[in-house]
């Protein structure tokens, strides 16, 4: 059962990378994206924790202050128009979990911690 749940999240997260990647590379048409897909998305709750994954993903993979995660910031806003409240308690939620884990062996700045890539 376990097996048939992983397929499917795999299949959904190649589906949300796919949606990313067209974000990113469709200049013309972005605005349209923010408003006819992300803005949907982002009321399914049910996906945001693995919207969530596939954007810091992709994200980390573009660096700080890249294009790509740029766009996935301002994409953010739009899937958290709908679910505002939700979106903000997953958000600040995993950043809390992994400023906890951070304790466990603390180094002089958070960036120089070994999870913090996470």
């Amino acid at each position: 059962c376990k097996q048939n749940d992983d397929n499917k999240r795999a299949k959904v997260s190649m589906i949300l990378d796919k949606l990313i990647t067209l974000t990113i590379e469709e200049d013309d048409m972005y605005p349209s994206i923010q408003a006819k897909i992300w803005s949907h998305i982002g009321q399914v709750s049910d996906l945001l924790d693995i919207v969530l994954d596939c954007f810091i993903k992709r994200s980390v993979l573009g660096g700080l202050g890249s294009l790509p995660a740029e766009i996935l910031a301002d994409t953010a806003v739009a899937l958290a128009s709908s679910n505002a409240l939700l979106f903000s308690r997953k958000v600040i939620g995993r950043l809390c979990r992994l400023i906890e884990k951070t304790c466990l062996s603390p180094t002089p700045t958070l960036e120089q911690h070994l999870i913090w890539d996470d």
